[in-house]
């Protein structure tokens, strides 16, 4: 009885340390930790790239955590994730959704960032799906169309060139601006050297014209100022003189509106200025007067005036 008891007290033994060691086998391979700084962190990406609960959370390619909720929310897709530590973390970290092994899987990586500010665990990660091989496959897939129909056109440009190739005519146009071309260049390499030497005096003589105009230019610097201030000073003499002239006009229409309402007040009130341009009957009495007067002066031109005066004779 007491082997047997003790048989039996071995094999529940090891079989409590074997489902002991399976759980924290099962717990290593999916990432749970019960570390006592584990965090809780949340990404929001525009789809899920197939990342689903249980995927690896890793920071700069160090496994870190796991992914423990992936749900669609306002339209994105909200991961959460658990963390053993987030105290490198920064307020710009980023995530990127990337597939785990070549034969599938994927992943969660973050990037922790660069700015001084931490990372606020109330607030979410900004992340994105990185392109994977059904991505890449389905790319290519909407592609394929488009590749067709290219190289249905190569083909009909190709067919196009052959047609004309086969042209003799246009191989000899070809043939004939090919040769064209060559005797040009080899006409323009004898030009060259002909002309060689006259081409370099000319460009030492541009040379020296360059170098003495720009010391006339140099030594005629002051005349030249002098001139431009000589001239800024007439400038200014015109600019006053037009502003005198400016003033005499605007005298002058002063002078006439004043003249003008001298007439317009002769023509329209009763004055013997008025009445004597205006007045027909006053001009005619004026006329008579005159000519009596012409005559009374002729008279006294032709026997004089005779003047009875008594002095100092009393009634």
């Amino acid at each position: 009885m007491d082997v047997s008891r003790s048989t039996e007290i071995r094999v529940g033994i090891v079989s409590v340390i074997s489902i002991a060691l399976l759980v924290i086998g099962i717990m290593l391979g999916k990432g749970i930790s019960f570390s006592p700084t584990q965090k809780s962190v949340a990404v929001r990406l525009p789809s899920s790239g197939g990342i689903d609960a249980g995927s690896p959370v890793v920071v700069l390619g160090v496994r870190r955590g796991t992914v423990t909720q992936v749900r669609n929310d306002d339209g994105s897709v909200l991961v959460t994730a658990t963390l053993d530590d987030i105290a490198d973390l920064k307020s710009d970290a980023q995530a990127m959704v990337s597939i785990l092994e070549i034969t599938g899987g994927k992943k969660l990586e973050i990037t922790p960032g660069s700015s001084t500010t931490p990372f606020n665990p109330s607030t979410e990660i900004p992340g994105r799906v990185a392109a994977d091989i059904g991505t890449l496959v389905g790319v290519l897939g909407d592609a394929s169309g488009d590749i067709t129909g290219l190289i249905k056109r190569l083909d009909t440009i190709s067919m196009a060139a052959s047609d004309l190739l086969r042209d003799g005519s246009v191989v000899a146009n070809i043939k004939t601006m090919t040769s064209d071309g060559a005797l040009a260049l080899t006409d323009l390499r004898m030009f060259m050297q002909n002309n060689r030497g006259a081409l370099t005096s000319t460009i030492q003589d541009l040379k020296a014209l360059t170098s003495e105009l720009r010391e006339s230019v140099h030594r005629n610097e002051p005349g030249v100022s002098r001139i431009i201030a000589r001239t800024e000073t007439v400038v200014k003499n015109l600019e006053g003189t037009l502003s005198k002239a400016d003033g005499a006009l605007a005298n002058v229409d002063t002078l006439t509106t004043r003249v003008s309402g001298m007439v317009n007040d002769i023509r329209t009130n009763k004055s013997f200025l008025n009445a004597l341009m205006y007045d027909e009957k006053l001009f005619g009495k004026l006329d008579t007067t005159l000519v009596t007067l012409q005559k009374v002066l002729k008279d006294f031109g032709r026997g004089g005036v005779n003047v009875n005066v008594e002095l100092g004779h009393r009634k």
